[in-house]
């Protein structure tokens, strides 16, 4: 009886665990039908999980594919990433395979920028989709800032002013 007893609670045990971790994956629909993430979220949440995320290297996959969530993509599955890692300049390629309004009227500036300022020795952001590709390099985004692009991740109130300057 004692052996059944244990039997049960760890597999009520499991099912809870199992239930709480599939709430966690669960997400909201965007306002207005969309699929940018970034749009359901505010502009403090969305500093924090920028600065949260940030990186020192282009090679640290995990927080770069966080970041590139964060930044505005479009959600998990819309992309994929190649990161180039081996030599200067260090690259990221989001290639959209599912992108959610038509390449040439999608302005990427914004979040190419902000990938460019969270991680560190990041040199140029390439994104791509049917043939059409949009590049920014971390010089060019340092002079349509007005300041060196790297703050926004060394100074959270360099990225909330920026992230707020978005939402003019």
């Amino acid at each position: 009886m004692v052996h059944m007893a244990s039997t049960v609670r760890r597999t009520l045990g499991a099912l809870l665990l199992g239930a709480v971790a599939l709430t966690g994956c669960t997400t909201s629909p965007p306002e207005g039908g969309g699929t940018d993430p970034s749009a359901t979220i505010g502009v403090d949440a969305r500093a924090q999980a920028l600065w949260a995320h940030r990186t020192a290297y282009v090679g640290d996959n995990s927080k770069v594919i966080a970041l590139v969530g964060d930044a505005g993509f479009g959600p998990a599955g819309s992309f994929t990433l190649s990161l180039w890692t081996t030599s200067k300049p260090y690259a990221v390629t989001v290639a959209l395979t599912d992108p959610a309004k038509p390449f040439g009227t999608t302005d990427f500036r914004a979040p190419a920028t902000l990938l460019l300022g969270t991680v560190t020795n990041l040199d140029a952001v390439h994104v791509t989709a049917a043939g059409q590709t949009y590049s920014l390099t971390a010089q060019e985004a340092s002079e349509a800032l007005g300041h060196d692009v790297k703050t926004l991740g060394t100074d959270r109130a360099a990225l909330d002013r920026y992230l707020r300057s978005l939402e003019d």
